[in-house]
């Protein structure tokens, strides 16, 4: 590497298991070794860097020297099977353009319909299992068809996607060794059921939308290797978009709830402050690791030194301890080709979620202060350590049959 740096002594979660939260011992090393350090876990060597300098050089480096894409495909293995990815033919920055974003904020709208109308009159739900649940309709609609995201299957699909979440390879790294040991049993029953629902879905014909859009992209293959190759994009598409979206609503309603007006600020603030305070509570909830693996020699500078990289090395650093200092490297949506490509549709589909629970519904938290996050999390947005119940009774009771 042409440069001795130190060394932490731990591993990440996934490759022993009993090592310490991620996040507070990546940001002890810092305190007690500096802004550039190296970490051995597994077969695998991170340099990670939190300098300002070596953040604008890690955000700088090019994919073809240094893979964001293979870092966290070599990171969703631990969790999803490897054929899953086999000849993936769309993706998710294939479908963001602005008619796109309009037409999945129409299906947004009706997914919020059919779960606000499928909740009683008076009760409590957990917030982030509300957001979530939204989320797998707002999905559903979107890659399959609102058909699915409504009906009768909807519970099962969604189950069935829970399993093939990629993000626990990020979210419950203590997780990954028994997905392993099972050689994915699980997952690739879910995958399965999925391919026979999507496998349906085209067999009584497509008529435009996202799911043919997707399947024009199999149209020279034969009908059972399309069927499978439209479901595994479908598949891969809702983890892209849909999981750190809904953690992201999740955190809105919880903030929301425990501000002192029960939100009624939040909600009622003109799009631009929204769209800011909307923003702070991603910023707030980030865990996220960025990594890159070096496909070839590389270069980075910490601002104190040039540091050669080897090939196969993994450079990295923890957004949420840069976030916390604020400066020019807080993360919301990413940086360069880390940049989330769905950054105008999720602010969208957070408001139009805020707006629409807090019109149909008062609420009152049974909680008194924001959760901590997992954390063994070391990805995306973060999830809650513990269930948010709200109760609520709606505005305008629904009248009875």
């Amino acid at each position: 590497m042409g440069v001795d740096l130190p060394t932490a002594a731990f591993s990440f979660p996934w490759d022993e298991p009993g090592s310490p939260p991620p996040v507070a011992a990546l940001d002890a090393a810092r305190r007690d070794l500096g802004d550039t350090f190296v970490v051995h876990s597994g077969d695998d060597r991170y340099v990670f860097v939190f300098s300002e300098a070596g953040l604008a050089s890690f955000y700088g480096l090019a994919e073809r020297d240094a893979s964001k894409g293979l870092a966290d495909y070599r990171m969703l293995l631990r969790k999803l099977p490897p054929e899953l990815f086999d000849g993936r033919r769309t993706f998710a920055h294939d479908l963001f353009g602005a008619q796109n974003v309009e037409d999945y904020l129409g299906h947004l709208d009706a997914a919020l319909a059919a779960e606000i109308a499928g909740l009683d009159d008076a009760g409590s739900f957990e917030a982030f299992s509300l957001a979530r649940r939204l989320g797998h309709r707002l999905g559903l609609a979107c890659w399959i068809g609102p058909d699915v995201a409504l009906g009768a299957s909807f519970d099962d699909l969604a189950a069935d996607f829970d399993r093939l979440d990629g993000a626990d390879s990020f979210v419950h790294p203590e997780r990954l060794a028994a997905v392993q040991a099972s050689d994915y049993a699980d997952e690739r029953a879910a995958m399965a059921r999925i391919e026979s629902v999507v496998g349906g879905a085209l067999a009584d014909g497509v008529a435009g939308g996202f799911l043919g859009r997707i399947a024009d992209g199999w149209a020279d293959v034969e009908a059972d290797e399309r069927a499978t190759g439209v479901a595994r994009d479908v598949i891969l598409l809702h983890v892209a978009t849909m999981t750190n979206l809904v953690a992201a609503i999740g955190w809105t309603i919880v903030r929301g709830v425990l501000e002192a007006d029960g939100g009624a600020a939040l909600r009622q603030a003109d799009r631009a402050a929204l769209d800011r305070r909307l923003l702070e509570a991603i910023e707030a909830a980030q865990r996220s690791i960025m990594m890159r693996t070096a496909l070839r020699p590389v270069e980075l500078d910490d601002g104190q030194r040039l540091l050669e990289i080897e090939r196969g090395t993994i450079i990295a650093t923890m957004v949420p301890i840069t976030n916390a200092e604020g400066g020019p490297w807080v993360t919301t949506f990413g940086h360069g080709s880390h940049r989330c490509p769905a950054k105008r549709f999720s602010l969208s589909a957070m408001a139009r979620t805020l707006t629409a629970v807090w019109d149909s519904f008062e609420l009152a938290p049974r909680f008194d202060e924001l959760p901590v996050p997992l954390e063994l999390q070391i990805g995306g947005v973060g999830r809650a350590a513990a269930d948010c119940v709200v109760d609520y009774v709606r505005r305008v009771p629904v009248l009875s049959s």
